[in-house]
């Protein structure tokens, strides 16, 4: 099981994102539960306020608060009844709740002194675990970086702190909604520059420009119509999701983001310029954060191993065209060795459909002790495959009743761009082209999905190398 610590700066989208997650915690190790701040939400800190010489550092800008997490967690506790029944891996209530941390909140960029949030993420840096620390950045990178200053403090001057430093950089991979501060630029890229940072800003898939994505399964799985019968207050998690006109209030908010009670955004706001489009009460709102955690479920695809051939939160490529440079503005890129960027916006629209239709079926184990399931894809041959051009690799999966598989090339992902035809029988047969070249990859994905009431589905990825 993968491990994650989840930092965050508490918009609204933000505690749509930890209920969402929260239902998966049978299947992710969540290590930690950490507010933080950033360029758009922070608590404000009279007195010192950094370098930035801001005065309106010193006073709240969008702060909802801190207490909103541990009534998260009161929800999770009443649906938690339901939730173990369904996996006994779900964490208990109280386990979840001893991970929240308040960590460097006062301004955009502060990292001033040690808090609990960054003396948690220290902790978990530093142990003995071998399995690498995913940690999720739903707002700035301020409390990860001031929990990496503390270490670098700490042992910089010993001997083996080249060792130590190279340890950390190849266990810490930070999936990150973007840079919501400047403290991945001016600290962590400058003194860690191998700690792999990926950039999941999929906000035209399933952020607030949701609206924007073609008409298809994915889109129709956002509207309110979905939403209002599979997802919406079935449980104690969904039924404090945040949508469209919902009548939720945020302590905090300003106005032209309180989506719940402002109806007049319905027709007139901030997103209508970039060609987001109107909504309707219930509709989905946003989970712009949430690709950061999709990318570690454990669905079969194999975008973890490597994020440019793609998976649940879309493909990214790495950008190696800049080098390190101090004094970079905010909102300018100053890539290090792995830095990953979301050139293809479309390469999770795909995948939003399933996502949503697995979420309603968690939604429904909050409420019920029935079973529905996801399938899994068994198949007899491994994962990674070497072959001839012109010949043919056939795929024999241990099918089961009630679910419909299918297979595809994924184009995209491959270095061969060229067609290939493959059937679906008793077994799967891809036909290698006669053109393709020696150490070309292949990507193949496939499908398995139930005929039961939420239709959920999994996923097996292929990967064919030619000789």
């Amino acid at each position: 099981m993968l491990r994650t610590i989840i930092t965050q700066d508490a918009e609204v989208d933000d505690q749509n994102s930890l209920r969402h997650i929260l239902l998966y915690a049978n299947d992710i190790e969540i290590q930690g539960i950490i507010q933080t701040s950033s360029i758009f939400h922070w608590k404000g800190q009279i007195g010192k306020i950094g370098p930035s010489e801001k005065p309106d550092y010193d006073k709240p800008h969008r702060w909802t608060g801190t207490r909103w997490m541990q009534e998260v967690m009161d929800d999770y506790e009443t649906d938690y009844k339901h939730l173990k029944n369904h996996d006994s891996r779900y964490p208990k209530p109280d386990a979840l709740r001893n991970l929240i941390r308040i960590g460097n909140i006062g301004y955009p960029g502060e990292m001033d002194t040690s808090t609990p949030g960054s003396e948690l993420i220290k902790e978990r840096i530093l142990d003995e675990d071998t399995r690498p620390l995913y940690i999720q950045v739903w707002g700035g990178t301020n409390t990860i970086a001031r929990a990496l200053y503390d270490i670098e403090q700490e042992y910089k001057e010993s001997e083996n702190w080249s060792s130590l430093k190279e340890k950390i950089e190849q266990k810490v991979i930070l999936t990150a909604c973007g840079e919501q501060d400047n403290t991945y630029q001016n600290y962590i890229s400058e003194v860690y520059p191998g700690i792999q940072f990926i950039k999941c800003v999929m906000m035209n898939s399933y952020g607030y420009g949701w609206n924007t994505m073609p008409d298809g399964a994915s889109k129709e799985t956002l509207k309110a119509d979905f939403m209002k019968k599979y997802i919406l207050n079935k449980g104690a998690l969904m039924s404090g999701y945040a949508t469209w006109a919902d009548d939720k209030h945020y302590e905090g908010e300003e106005e032209r983001s309180q989506f719940g009670v402002n109806k007049n955004l319905l027709i007139d706001w901030w997103g209508k310029k970039y060609g987001m489009g109107t909504h309707i009460p219930y509709d989905f709102l946003s989970e712009g954060d949430s690709p950061t955690f999709f990318c570690l479920l454990p669905w079969g695809l194999r975008g973890i191993e490597d994020f440019s051939i793609g998976g649940l939160s879309g493909r990214y490529i790495k950008d190696d065209t800049k080098k390190n440079s101090k004094g970079i503005t905010l909102n300018y890129w100053n890539p290090v060795d792995d830095l990953y960027i979301d050139t293809y916006t479309e390469s999770m629209w795909y995948y939003v459909s399933s996502i949503q239709r697995d979420l309603a079926a968690r939604a429904s184990w909050c409420i019920t002790d029935n079973i529905e399931k996801a399938p899994r894809v068994s198949i007899k041959e491994p994962l990674d495959i070497k072959a001839d051009k012109g010949t043919t690799v056939e795929l024999h999966i241990n099918k089961k009743d009630h679910v419909l598989y299918k297979a595809k090339y994924y184009q995209d992902a491959s270095s061969y761009k060229g067609i290939v035809f493959i059937t679906t029988n008793d077994s799967i047969k891809i036909e290698i082209p006669d053109d393709v070249n020696t150490k070309d990859v292949l990507h193949i994905i496939i499908e398995a999905t139930n005929d039961y009431k939420h239709k959920l589905s999994r996923f097996a990825q292929i990967i064919i190398t030619i000789n």
